[in-house]
């Protein structure tokens, strides 16, 4: 079978979406730092929206995705650029507090759910990127395998989800584009639309008969699957890493780059040069859509309070520019009263981070919530099964507000 010649079938992408595999402990360890970092931000985001816990499991999916989202924090594939987490986990989780569901299941139903948005991201990239949201149109998938592998599901139903996902794939470029938060709303699709797909799979409702081949699969809806070569995704799970800094994503790099000269004098900087190439200029140069976007304001404001942790607005008296470049790394330049800094940064330096940086998590975590050593340690018995830790987080869910 040629790794180049086209793209996937219907079968051979259900094979690889189902394939067995052994969980490891640094598997384990990962899944736990991922679920920890998810229970993190649903707890902080809880408490900036009106929803409350209900008794309806879906209306739950929506609400924990719209929660764990709301900061923008979620956990993202540098590789494939999605935020599988908060979809994964929203999925997840009103499913695991329901009384019929063994809790045994969730380490290999988050690990199946992070392979199979993947697997799909990676069918569908790369220019799918430019007309959809891949976040929302991998995780469906992802969301589906879950929440299909958490209710042990025969892999006829497993594959008949998918069949459900791959009607129901949607999300908007729109969504990303606009930087307001609208990206809520397709992480929100993807988790109730992947858990429905099981569900109806779980009922034996009748399934749309495509995935890819077919009148209304993936390849002729979205016109890219077949320019791709088929190949598994390798280590999934350990290609996820956690967003540390309170802001946008492609800031990290030039954030942690920076890092490494401070602290410096605020009032000796007479000049920050901004060189972008795309799409980081697009994303992050401009302050139209406030600091969040900008990362001339937050390199501005970790200079002026000498921790990219802190987002709190820092003057600085130094004259900024912002400029597109055609080509080359993206390039900081720093100019104080007798010397100069400068660090180049970009996406492709986020591919493939390994290991987490486990301060940086801790001290992001505990900005988020009080209790984090509790909620670690929650997080760390449910991935082992724990039933009174289930029972516990969701009193912590009731509790925060």
């Amino acid at each position: 079978m040629s790794n180049t010649s086209r793209g996937w079938s219907d079968q051979e992408l259900i094979e690889s979406a189902l394939r067995s595999f052994e969980i490891s402990g640094e598997d384990r360890e990962r899944t736990c730092l991922l679920f920890s970092d998810y229970l993190h931000l649903l707890l902080s985001g809880k408490k900036e929206i009106a929803t409350q816990l209900s008794s309806d499991k879906l209306s739950n999916v929506a609400y924990f995705a719209k929660a764990s989202s709301y900061s923008d924090l979620d956990d993202v594939n540098w590789k494939q650029l999605t935020h599988p987490g908060s979809i994964l986990f929203s999925a997840l989780l009103p499913l695991l507090f329901e009384k019929d569901i063994n809790p045994q299941n969730f380490l290999r139903a988050v690990i199946a759910g992070y392979h199979g948005s993947n697997l799909f991201a990676q069918t569908l990239q790369p220019t799918h990127s430019r007309n959809w949201h891949a976040s929302a149109t991998s995780g469906i998938f992802g969301a589906a395998l879950a929440t299909a592998s958490l209710l042990n599901l025969s892999d006829h139903k497993k594959a008949q989800a998918l069949h459900f996902a791959s009607a129901s794939a949607g999300g908007s470029a729109s969504a990303p584009r606009s930087q307001n938060g609208a990206t809520r709303f397709t992480r929100i699709h993807a988790a109730l639309m992947g858990t429905l797909s099981t569900l109806e799979a779980a009922e034996s409702s009748p399934a749309p008969i495509y995935i890819v081949d077919g009148p209304g699969g993936l390849s002729e809806r979205f016109g890219v699957v077949d320019q791709f070569p088929m190949a598994n995704p390798v280590d999934a799970l350990h290609q996820v890493s956690i967003r540390y800094f309170p802001y946008s994503g492609f800031s990290h790099n030039a954030l942690e780059k920076l890092e490494t000269y401070l602290p410096l004098d605020p009032r000796s900087v007479k000049s920050i040069e901004l060189h972008l190439h795309e799409p980081l200029f697009t994303l992050i140069g401009s302050a139209q859509k406030g600091p969040w976007w900008d990362l001339a304001s937050a390199i501005s404001n970790t200079i002026a309070s000498g921790d990219p942790f802190v987002s709190t607005t820092g003057k600085i008296d130094a004259e900024i520019t912002v400029e597109k470049i055609e080509s080359g790394p993206s390039l900081a330049k720093i100019k104080m009263e007798s010397s100069e800094i400068s660090f180049e940064f970009g996406i492709q330096d986020r591919i493939g981070i390994e290991p987490m940086d486990i301060p940086r998590v801790h001290r992001k975590w505990a900005s988020l919530y009080p209790g984090s050593s509790e909620l670690t340690d929650i997080a760390s018995q449910i991935i082992d099964g724990s039933e009174s830790a289930i029972a516990q987080l969701k009193k912590l869910i009731l509790a925060v507000g």
